[in-house]
């Protein structure tokens, strides 16, 4: 009876070392790999202010494609540049947290970004991981 006790929790150990082994080692999921749900800047804030709750169940941590007017662009710290995409409001917009490094955009392009949805936030709502599906020449 011991024995088959202790073999039972040995396999159970086992399984639960192999499970953290695969998830440790698993490659994070890239948004190149996953079909975007396709929006505009404008649409997507305007259902994270009309309401939160049920645009965080539909879209958060989702990969969205958000297609929008460069508003501004910024560096980051680590050489990666942040997008902020016009949504019709001076003070909020979409924020695009880009991937790569070296990348040039300019104010009044149009873009299409897909990434992951991280929520909104003071600024509007937050993409990760983002990368530029398509650039639209200048207004």
């Amino acid at each position: 009876m011991f024995r088959k006790i202790l073999l039972a929790t040995l396999a159970l150990a086992l399984i639960g070392v192999a499970t953290v082994i695969y998830l440790w080692n698993k490659p994070p999921e890239k948004v190149e790999d996953k079909t975007g749900i396709a929006i505009t800047a404008t649409a997507l804030t305007k259902e994270f202010a009309d309401d939160e709750q049920k645009a965080n169940e539909q879209y958060l941590g989702k990969v969205i494609e958000v297609t929008g007017t460069v508003m501004e662009t910024e560096p980051k710290q680590d050489g990666t540049l942040m997008i902020m995409l016009d949504a019709g409001d001076p003070l909020v917009g979409v924020q695009c947290s880009m991937r790569e490094k070296g990348i040039t955009v300019k104010s009044g392009q149009n873009l299409k970004i897909k990434g992951f949805c991280s929520g909104s936030g003071l600024l509007g709502v937050t993409l990760t991981d983002c990368i530029i599906q398509n650039q639209h020449p200048d207004k």
